[in-house]
């Protein structure tokens, strides 16, 4: 078996297995720099309810990616649901079981536009999704003077209004819904849920089954009676709903509404899609492997910031990581290198024939072919036709 025939036998498990061999990777480069300091059980859980937010934006780019589009509009409208919610908190003193269905009722409307520019208007959802995200950030900036808005709202004797406090459990390190270690963190519970959710609405339902076809093909799955318009609404609105879910969270972890949150949370949220085996091309993925492309990232974000790297670098290094995923996905080019790398070691074949030997002294060698004879024919029989 050659090293192509190998490498075409490889590739394929190689990719769908590279989230977890990631993982895997990084957690050891993570005890291997700092032990025990990343091993702790408070610094992983503070870890993933940082990166909570862009890990459910990403369950939400995993619909869309596996349509065949791209949103990226998700980190504006992460910034609209976290003002939204502020401003709703201290301006109307909601409650938090108000605040967060209103937040995400408002971003599923920017996601159902999206939708809407995609499916009807036949806008590519790149270019639609890219408008999106300039009309929602000035929006956001417009609303809030480009101030941020704090979400630590204080009573008459000074104190935290209870409201304020609930709000805070939604994603302050240090507040606790229930007293277990890896879901004690709202925000920690929230993704759990979501990817649970997504994941079983993708595998064991109609709708997820159509997400596929429309991806894989959508001219083959209008055929086959697929709504493929409405598929690509619905997906675009659960991104927005999802957005925004992650608004208030951002929004309580910080104690503020910024105006600039979710900027470039887009990229993370595709990077872990890309990272977790989805195509971009549309018709594969799951929210289980976009969860391993999260974790890996918000892995990465600890194990950089604890050896001290700069953010500079932790985007560097994010980029090739996102690099090397797509070209994992493509066995095709692995294999095409392969063999190109085999071709080179190889003797040329297209070398032309050695000259024959000539003959012993004195005799001539294999005689040349004689060439052909364009001399005419002098005997020919030429007649001529009168007009």
């Amino acid at each position: 078996m050659t090293a192509s025939d190998r490498m075409r036998r490889l590739a394929p498990i190689l990719g769908s297995a590279q989230g977890y061999i990631g993982l895997v990777l990084i957690a050891l480069i993570g005890l291997w720099s700092q032990g025990s300091r990343f091993a702790d059980i408070d610094n992983l859980t503070n870890a993933i309810g940082y990166f909570a937010p862009r890990g459910i934006l990403a369950v939400g780019m995993t619909l869309v990616i596996i349509t065949g589009g791209i949103d990226l509009s998700v980190g504006a409208l992460m910034a609209v649901g976290s003002t939204a919610s502020a401003w709703m908190l201290t301006e109307l003193n909601w409650p938090v079981v108000l605040i967060v269905p209103a937040s995400m009722l408002l971003c599923a409307m920017f996601g159902f536009v999206n939708g809407a520019g995609t499916a009807w208007l036949k806008i590519q959802s790149f270019v639609m999704t890219l408008a999106m995200m300039s009309i929602a950030r000035g929006i956001v900036r417009e609303f809030s003077d480009n101030v941020s808005i704090g979400t630590v709202v204080l009573d008459p004797n000074g104190n935290v209004a209870p409201g304020s406090q609930q709000f805070q459990m939604l994603g302050t390190p240090g507040t606790k819904l229930f007293d277990v270690p890896l879901i004690g963190y709202f925000p920690v519970l929230a993704l759990l849920v979501v990817i649970v959710v997504f994941q079983l609405l993708l595998s064991r339902t109609t709708f997820g089954r159509h997400l596929y076809a429309v991806g894989g093909n959508p001219t083959a799955a209008r055929l086959s009676g697929v709504n493929v318009t409405g598929v690509t609404i619905a997906v675009f609105t659960l991104s927005g709903l999802l957005s925004g879910l992650a608004g208030p969270i951002s929004a309580a972890y910080n104690a503020s509404a910024d105006p600039q949150a979710g900027l470039g949370y887009e990229l993370d949220a595709i990077a872990a899609v890309v990272i977790g085996g989805a195509s971009l091309a549309g018709g594969r993925g799951s929210v289980v492997g976009t969860a391993v492309g999260a974790l890996i990232l918000t892995l990465l974000d600890n194990v950089l910031g604890l050896n001290n790297f700069s953010a500079n670098w932790q985007m560097i290094i994010k980029g090739i990581i996102v690099i090397a995923a797509v070209v994992i996905q493509r066995p095709d080019l692995l294999t095409s290198t392969v063999e190109r790398l085999r071709r080179r070691r190889e003797p040329d074949d297209a070398a032309p024939p050695p000259t024959p030997p000539a003959g012993p002294a004195g005799t001539p060698g294999p005689a040349a072919p004689a060439a052909a004879d364009h001399t005419p024919d002098d005997t020919r029989e030429v007649t001529t036709k009168e007009f």
